[in-house]
């Protein structure tokens, strides 16, 4: 395990995948029908990100290679800018149920810890009522020798990622509603589960914004939140560009922070 204050590059991008490696089996990962997906870690591509709901830390994993093999980069909340990670070999998906555990094995050969297997949850999209507003990796939970938790998953969810000091989610119901919300890392110890229907998990948010507006150019496109007299901008490049993203935090037209984030994921509707 490596431990630094910056974040290493990782491999990835969203699409079905068969992992040939001698004497493995073959994983499918699923393809979202409905959204088209990328996930970034500084700036270079990734298969999901896991933003810990009962564990202070944020798990990146990158896309597998051929022969399985892929990175796990592990973020502490408690501790800015602080990351470990790990080689994993990710093997086949074991479904059952509509769920779907993808089995990650260290390259020391190691699969437990304390006796819970290393694993990716996941699940099927087409179990739920409306699978159409699946829009991000269907990604519940992580267990790896650096972490064991849940991970945020929500319905609609257009971007969800993260700088230094907090995540950030944004939604857009059916109706083309945007709901702004962020999780502060200082408030990560004392975070409060919500499971708003079925798969769905998160935790109570910093501060929830509503009635945001979107807009877009070639490069980017832009959510914007009003509350308080500030003014929320959360940019993120569109698909096809170089991965980036930030949020701006203004007022009376003066900026008054900007945050890059380290990595997100991204989704837009087909």
């Amino acid at each position: 395990m490596v431990t630094s204050s910056r974040i290493p590059l990782v491999t990835t991008a969203l699409l079905a995948l068969s992992l040939g490696a001698a004497g493995a089996a073959t994983p499918t990962i699923q393809e979202l029908p409905h959204s088209r997906v990328v996930t970034y870690l500084n700036g270079q591509p990734g298969w999901f990100v896991c933003d810990g709901i009962d564990t202070p830390t944020i798990s990146v994993l990158g896309w597998p290679a051929a022969n399985g093999r892929s990175r796990l980069t592990t973020y502490q909340k408690s501790s800015t800018g602080t990351y470990s990670f790990q080689n994993y070999r990710v093997g086949a998906g074991d479904p059952g149920a509509g769920q779907i555990h993808y089995p990650l094995t260290l390259a020391t050969g190691s699969t437990t810890k304390n006796g819970v297997p290393y694993n990716v949850a996941s699940f099927n999209t087409g179990v739920l009522d409306h699978p159409e507003e699946a829009l991000t990796p269907p990604i519940l939970g992580v267990t790896s020798a650096e972490s064991e938790g849940q991970c945020r998953w929500v319905l609609n969810t257009r971007l969800l990622g993260f700088s230094d000091r907090r995540s950030v989610q944004i939604t857009q119901g059916p109706g083309g509603a945007l709901t702004y919300q962020t999780w502060n890392f200082a408030d990560a110890a004392r975070s409060r589960i919500v499971n708003p229907d079925g798969v769905q998990r998160t935790s109570a948010p910093s501060l929830s914004i509503s009635g945001g507006i979107r807009l877009i150019s070639n490069t980017q496109e832009s959510f914007v939140f009003q509350n308080a007299g500030y003014t929320y901008t959360v940019r993120v490049a569109r698909q096809g560009q170089p991965g980036t993203a930030s949020i701006t935090v203004s007022k009376g037209g003066k900026v008054l922070q900007t945050e890059p984030l380290t990595g997100y994921t991204y989704a837009v509707m087909k």
